[in-house]
């Protein structure tokens, strides 16, 4: 049993006082407001545990999604979708307040000079093939998403990091170039949950993730069909959970659970309102009110960090994008408050900088920017030299502002491309929506072939995702800066955040990045939407929570 598990259950029965765990827990690196969680937890477990005995075991919890799956690798992935969260675990979670709480680690301190941190391993984890799980384990994952060969989109955010180390089977070291005040809540992420690189290895990394996972959680892969389905059945050996508010720590309850991608939005309603799918990810908006008067139903809203931008190719210059006037022109056409109110019926609202108001650091001040303003995009392009020609499209030098737009082939997205093509056309645009699957979506992005592109970032902490896509370290096929933006004003504003010594600074840099990228426009902000789940009430232990992507499932039984 590791150190956290050992001081709460004595602690539990009497063994120690609040003072004392208090004071051991701040040995193992948590934080008061941590070890407050973990007493809350424990409290809330025994009045529980009384009901305990109701729950029943069994049964396949069917999930609809309103995306299609990529591949299900950490190190490689262009995204990572529900059953992450019932594969793989990562060395630290994030509970119902947000708060950084032990999963494979125990706990963690940062040194003086906020240049190491240090994370003690729990015992007794292990990986589905059997190998124990160490910190070697997850040094192998560190330095793999550290390579550039690896293809990990996110490893800039790992670029702070000098080296892993680790010294002994349950401590890991991360030493770093300079102090990285947003450690934790990378590696709390999905792209650093904790996979075996000897079995990735084995497959190889391109087939990894395909047929064979190998990953911590409390359940093992089954299959996974791109456009169709993903399933995992319940691990029967699982070593257990330390998550503080879980309160099933043993093996899942479930038999397994299988996510069916939806993707014609319309559909999404019909099909928990008729039993076929017991949970939902993203409902259609204008079924929302109907499902909230659904008496078998909870509807489940909460404030969405993440966003939807658009980022016009600074290599088109032929179209002009490099051109700031233009971006603005762009930008300035776009009647944000009339596509979250018609498009998405009220649950949305506009984005006038990269961060939404649901971050605890969002900057105001970007609203100056970025309003609609249909004649002052025409001004502005007319001052950038584009005039109007046949059929009122504007031209330059003989080239046509005839551009594509390229989006992923779900409901949403094509609607808020269509919405994006007729406002542009109303300031002079000749625009197409190209929508694809989602596999050639991302592998046309990553190309950097794309002439325009809508896509929907999703992260609790969006400010690190966003930098990703500004920076032009992420240029030229090398990550996510699929604009290829190169705006040394805005590379100035991340190299800035990204050096935050403290939580103060941080937000500093955080609130100056979103400035910088509201007047510069490497992306341009649209819209950001209420992230909605839907369950049926046979389904219980079912906790979605905002600073979490997706649900986990340990907690989770059907009655």
């Amino acid at each position: 049993m590791d150190s956290v598990e050992r001081l709460v259950d004595a602690y539990r029965h009497g063994g120690i006082s609040r003072r004392e765990v208090v004071k051991r827990g701040a040995a193992f690196g948590l934080t008061v407001s941590a070890i407050s969680g973990l007493l809350a937890e424990t409290a809330a477990a025994a009045v529980g545990r009384a009901g305990a005995s109701a729950v029943k075991r069994g049964g396949t919890l069917k999930e609809g999604y309103d995306l299609d799956f990529s591949r299900m690798d950490p190190i490689a992935t262009t995204w990572y979708d529900p059953g992450f969260y019932a594969l793989y675990n990562s060395i630290v979670d994030k509970d119902p307040k947000g708060r950084i709480v032990p999963d494979l680690a125990t706990g963690w301190k940062f040194s003086a000079d906020g240049l190491t941190a240090t994370f003690k391993i729990r015992k007794g984890a292990r990986f589905h093939t059997g190998r124990p799980l160490t910190a070697k384990a997850i040094k192998e994952v560190y330095d793999a998403i550290a390579d550039p060969k690896s293809g990990s989109p996110l490893r800039s955010l790992w670029d702070p990091v000098e080296k892993t180390l680790a010294p002994n089977p349950q401590t890991l070291v991360i030493k770093l170039k300079h102090p990285y005040y947003n450690l934790l809540n990378v590696v709390q992420t999905g792209y650093w949950a904790i996979v075996n690189t000897k079995t990735r290895n084995k497959v190889g990394a391109t087939e990894y993730g395909k047929k064979v996972i190998d990953g911590t959680g409390p359940f093992r892969f089954v299959e996974w069909v791109p456009g169709d389905h993903v399933s995992v059945k319940r691990w029967d050996q699982f070593y257990g959970s330390i998550v503080p508010y879980f309160k099933n720590k043993g093996k899942a309850y479930l038999d397994g659970v299988r996510w069916i991608a939806i993707l014609e939005a319309a559909q999404r309603a019909t099909r928990i309102e008729n039993g076929e799918i017991d949970t939902l990810r993203g409902p259609n908006f204008p079924d929302v009110p109907r499902l909230k008067k659904n008496p078998k139903l909870v509807v489940t809203e909460l404030k969405e960090w993440s966003g939807y931008v658009f980022g016009p190719n600074f290599k088109k210059t032929q179209l002009g994008f490099d051109d700031l006037r233009v971006r603005q022109a762009i930008s300035l056409a776009i009647d944000r408050k009339a596509i979250a109110d018609k498009l998405f019926f009220g649950l949305a609202e506009p984005m006038f900088g990269p961060v939404t108001t649901g971050d605890a650091n969002y900057n105001p001040a970007v609203e100056k920017y970025n309003q609609y303003d249909p004649n002052k995009s025409k001004a502005l392009l007319a001052d950038a030299g584009w005039t109007p020609g046949s059929g009122g499209i504007l031209q330059k030098a003989g080239q046509k502002m005839s551009f594509s737009i390229t989006i992923q082939a779900e409901t949403f997205n094509q609607q808020l491309g269509a919405a994006i093509q007729d406002q542009l056309h109303n300031v002079g645009m000749d625009v197409r929506v190209e929508a694809l699957d989602r596999g050639t979506y991302f592998n046309k992005l990553f190309a950097g072939t794309t002439d325009a592109w809508i896509f929907f970032y999703s992260w609790p902490v969006p400010i690190d995702v966003v930098s990703l896509f500004v920076n032009s370290a992420n240029a030229d096929g090398k990550g996510p800066d699929w604009s290829n933006a190169k705006i040394p004003e805005v590379d100035a504003a991340v190299d800035t955040w990204l050096n935050a010594k403290n939580r103060a600074q941080l937000r500093a840099g955080s609130m100056a990045l979103q400035l910088k990228i509201a007047q510069l426009l490497p992306i341009i902000p649209i819209v950001n939407r209420r992230a909605l789940w839907v369950h049926r009430k046979n389904v219980h232990g079912y906790l979605v929570h905002q600073w979490n992507l997706y649900p986990h499932y340990s907690d989770v039984w059907l009655s």
